[in-house]
């Protein structure tokens, strides 16, 4: 099978290499994942970014090599591209130095692969280029660190993954179909014995390497080097045959006791080609999100919420049109419905799945919209109003100066019953509303309960939630430890259950929760636990645009608690 075009990364900011080299960052080329960050305000980062040994990995700064994207020449790789006098990448650790060998570079990004024989513990990286030599920048050389490539090249929505039987890309509408041998790509997955600058041909790497989707644990058929590439990681798998499907079916990968980055596979349910999006588009818009085209969105969000980490409630909506591409399409979906709960994760309904998964945090903050791309469409210029029951109009939502819409309704004044977003036309969008209807406020009435979780069942009791269009609500947790002496020995699991929110009451087994990490660290270690409630629901709206038509609009609305706990 051959490998997806791993090295179509968006290079940005190139300038022209002046002066001495800077490097800004360090981290694997697929997930871009870096160090964890503590609880203070503003965040520090636990540790150093994590580099596992064979891995590829990208630099990013300034100064580092020349002003055009050079590739090296062939294999195998060199140490100093373009030329002996060109960019290099020493690494020193455990008393010793290594060389890596080049990928590309530029004077704003490199790649390199980290030789296997880099001794694990803290490193020190340095970038020479036309003899002058950067401050040294620090990483954690590790053994195994899987990250998976993605379509979008940033490590985040949609794997670059490949149906099995003939190498062609898994799309929106070529999706896997459940018991299907599909294909991901990697870096990470830790060192070989052979060189690393040379096709390694079919090497299986890595112990203990497991998929999980929408958890469903699957062990590969192969988890490996992809044979005419070195530092590229392949795994090969059969997707269960009972799995939920759609567009963004969430995953993951494991290996050595370290979990990948999430990110989302398409599924098409009973052998059909096209899968489900959660935002409603056609198959002739998907297909053009496939071409590389652009689609028309409308997405809102409305927000009830209490988040411990915060001392306090918030409430809110937001949101924004825009002409984007299949990634920008995820990034919608997920910096919105996802990040606030609306779109939770698909545990079975009344039963429970557990996923190696890094700390989910307290999440539910304010959108940067300006992080989605493609092109804004203007609906009002300045604010649009909301509508609550009986007509009353309690509050507005503002334009703000990054792009998008958003308010922050102080005094809350969200409840049940019918509720409207209404804007009264701009540049690109005409007159509109988007209305949904809001369930009783969610209450979790014993949450007092959890300041430390119970050694037994946990028992989860509420009342309201029950949103029109999915009645469900999730329990959630997690429990995540960060080893910054020992990158090897963090951990951490997340468990979901599902229920009709009209229950009123939930129990978690403990041997559900007894899964999670233990929240009692050793010294170099942080924890970071939560416990929370979850529920919403969608709803479809239409808007006339000045040009062209709106290919989806949706108005969701989520409603969570979240506690800070431990395990």
């Amino acid at each position: 099978m051959r490998p997806v075009p791993f090295l179509a990364i968006a290079f940005g900011l190139i300038s022209s290499a002046v002066g001495q080299p800077v490097i800004n960052g360090i981290v694997n080329a697929a997930s871009y994942a870096t160090a964890p960050n503590d609880a203070s305000t503003p965040p520090k980062p636990i540790g150093n970014n994590i580099i596992a040994q064979g891995s590829i990995f990208a630099v990013f700064g300034s100064a580092m090599g020349p002003a055009t994207l050079t590739f090296a020449a062939g294999l195998p790789l060199p140490t100093s591209v373009p030329d002996a006098n060109g960019t290099s990448i020493a690494v020193t650790s455990g008393g010793k130095t290594v060389n890596a060998y080049m990928v590309y570079t530029s004077a704003g990004q490199l790649a390199a692969i980290l030789p296997s024989t880099a001794a694990i513990g803290d490193a020190t990286v340095t970038v020479t280029y036309s003899g002058k030599t950067s401050s040294p920048a620090k990483i954690a050389v590790v053994k195994s660190q899987l990250g998976v490539f993605t379509a979008n090249a940033q490590g985040t929505g949609p794997a670059a993954s490949q149906h099995g039987a003939d190498s062609s890309p898994i799309l929106l509408t070529r999706a896997a179909n459940p018991g299907e041998v599909i294909v991901l790509y990697g870096t990470g997955l830790g060192a070989v014995s052979t060189a690393d600058n040379v096709p390694p041909g079919a090497v299986q790497v890595g112990s203990n390497v497991i998929v999980t989707v929408a958890g469903k644990v699957v062990t590969p058929d192969y988890a490996g080097r992809s044979p005419a590439f070195p530092g590229l990681d392949q795994i090969n798998f059969k997707i269960p045959t009972d799995v939920v499907t759609g567009c963004y079916v969430p995953a993951s990968v494991t290996a050595s006791g370290q979990v990948s980055q999430d990110f989302v596979l398409s599924i098409a349910a009973g052998g059909a080609s096209v899968c489900t999006h959660p935002l409603g588009f056609t198959q002739g818009s998907l297909a053009t999100l496939d071409s590389g085209g652009t689609v028309n969105v409308g997405l809102f969000q409305m927000l009830r919420a209490y988040i411990a980490l915060l001392n306090g409630s918030v409430e809110g909506a937001g949101g924004l049109f825009d002409n984007v591409n299949a990634n920008g399409v995820f990034q919608m979906y997920n910096r919105i419905p996802v990040a606030f709960g609306s779109a939770p994760y698909p545990a079975p309904l009344n039963g429970c799945v557990v996923v190696d998964q890094s700390n989910t945090g307290g999440g539910f903050m304010a959108p940067d919209f300006s992080l989605i791309g493609g092109k804004e469409l203007i609906a009002d210029p300045v604010v649009m109003g909301v509508t609550g029951p009986a007509g009353t109009m309690p509050g507005s939502i503002l334009r703000q100066d990054t792009g998008g819409y958003l308010s922050v309704f102080i005094p809350p004044i969200l409840g049940p019953g019918s509720w409207t977003i209404a804007g009264a036309g701009g540049a690109d969008v005409g007159a509109f509303k988007a209305n949904i209807t809001l369930p009783d406020n969610l209450t979790w009435t014993n949450q007092g309960n959890f300041a430390n979780v119970p050694q037994s069942d946990l028992t989860i009791v509420w009342t309201g939630g029950n949103a029109p269009g999915n009645p469900v609500l999730t329990v959630f947790g997690n429990s995540t430890i960060v080893n910054a002496n020992d990158p090897s020995k963090s951990r951490a699991k997340s468990f979901y259950c599902a229920v009709p929110a009209s229950a009123g009451r939930l129990v978690v087994p403990l041997a559900v929760r007894q899964q999670l990490p233990s929240s009692a660290t050793a010294a170099g270690e942080t924890a970071f636990a939560s416990l929370g409630i979850t529920t919403g629901g969608f709803a479809t709206f239409t808007a006339p645009l000045t040009k062209g038509t709106l290919d989806a609009g949706a108005i969701a609305y989520g409603e969570a608690t979240v506690l800070a706990v431990k395990y």
